[in-house]
């Protein structure tokens, strides 16, 4: 409470000033703009503990940047920091959202999984489909799922990353769908 009543009349710009002299004043810069930030980031990320979670690391953030940056308008750049955060924030749970779906998608569908085919001619048409897959392809198809290897495994034997591999079977399970829906219409 003291230090709030000793740095309340001072300006941003002071308040700033006298940070990258060394002074404690960060508490008196949390202490003005916690709620907007804590607005900001509520409006952002839609959750009371992420947006919680964000304002402190937003702070911690800025204390490591205010020593380097030049900052003109505190509250300005306090809240492009702030959106900036948030939406990182957003695009990595949307990362790890699209990576979970993607595994689920790869393990999900019945007609990729040759042992569960009991029609002759279907896993025939299958089997035509993989033959006209791209080398890679083809490759990482055959391996995992008739040599059921994982794909690390995969990616060790190939040579490639784990990425390369997830991207070699989706690329290859969707050339494989669409070439059935062709040949089922045929």
């Amino acid at each position: 409470m003291e230090n709030s009543i000793k740095f309340k009349d001072r300006s941003d710009n002071t308040l700033l000033s006298q940070y990258k002299d060394g002074e404690e004043v960060m508490g008196e810069l949390f202490s003005r703009y916690k709620n907007l930030v804590f607005g900001s980031c509520l409006k952002y990320l839609k959750n009371r503990a992420d947006a919680e979670d964000a304002v402190s690391d937003i702070f911690i953030l800025i204390s490591k940047k205010l020593k380097t940056h030049q900052v003109q308008n505190f509250k300005s750049w306090l809240y492009t920091v702030t959106r900036n955060h948030c939406i990182e924030q957003l695009r990595k749970k949307n990362r790890y959202r699209d990576k979970i779906s993607a595994v689920e998608n790869m393990y999900s569908a019945s007609i990729f999984h040759p042992d569960n085919i009991d029609d002759e001619e279907i896993m025939k048409k299958l089997e035509k489909c993989i033959e006209a897959l791209p080398q890679e392809q083809k490759q990482t198809v055959d391996l995992f799922y008739y040599k059921k290897i994982s794909y690390k495994l995969i990616a060790e034997q190939m040579n490639i990353t784990w990425d390369k591999v997830r991207s070699f079977m989706q690329n290859g399970r969707r050339n494989i769908k669409n070439c059935l829906e062709i040949k089922n219409l045929s």
